[in-house]
Order: C-alpha cells, then structure tokens, then sequence
C-alpha cells in the first residue's frame, strides 16, 4: 500500500461527525480534486466520481483508528472542528488499499490550506 497527498475542496465532511450507513460508521471526506491531483487518482487507478464537471474522491477511516490528525496551513495540529463541512482547499494524505480494494482510499491525515469563504475560525456542532 503506498501512500499518496491530493488536493481539492472539501465537498461531504464526515470527519467531525462519523457517518454511519448500514450499521458501519466510519470518518469519511470527499474531495472535488484539483487537475494534477485528478491525474493522480487516475494514473493510480482510484475510484472517482464526476459532478457538475468536477472529480471527486471519497477517503474513509475506521472510527476503530480514531478521528485522522487535523493541521493548519502553517501545519500546525489543530481541533478536528477546524475543518468546515464544505468548502475548504484541503490536502490529504491517504493510503491506497491492495487487492481488490486498489481503486479506494484510506485517509491519514488533512491540512486545511485555505478556510472557505465566510467561514470564520473553529466549526463548534454546539451551536446548532
């Protein structure tokens, strides 16, 4: 399994509250890919999907292995509410499965390069 960095916005968060399907919880992120991260996933063979024109790429981590380390763009580790739901450029470092799980991913770690717009500090799920 090799490891691998990709960048992109942050389209579906499911790391600061664990997604749960069919019993299965687990952390997930889906990126829309930037051009030389979508040619990564290519070459490598990754499972990908396309809307409104953009590539995106799912990465999932057991609950089992704790939430993945969050850093800032000075990467420095920060809260795990420092990642907004959506809209943050983003890179990833995720871990490429063998066998027949090749084409998935599984995500290390996330540095948030840029907040999204109008986003302001820590994300606190308190508030709503």
């Amino acid at each position: 399994m090799s490891d691998m960095t990709l960048t992109g916005d942050v389209v579906f968060n499911h790391v600061t509250h664990p997604d749960t399907f069919r019993g299965d919880t687990k952390y997930s992120l889906t990126i829309a890919l930037d051009k030389n991260s979508k040619k990564l996933a290519e070459k490598a063979g990754l499972k990908t999907n396309e809307y409104e024109g953009k590539t995106q790429l799912t990465s999932k981590r057991k609950v089992d292995f704790e939430a993945p380390k969050i850093f800032n763009a000075d990467k420095e580790e920060v809260s795990i509410n420092h990642l907004s739901l959506f809209g943050d450029k983003v890179t990833v470092l995720v871990q490429q499965g063998k066998g027949e799980f090749s084409p998935f991913t599984y995500l290390k770690r996330i540095r948030v390069d840029e907040k999204a717009e109008g986003v302001d500090g820590d994300y606190d799920p308190s508030d709503f």
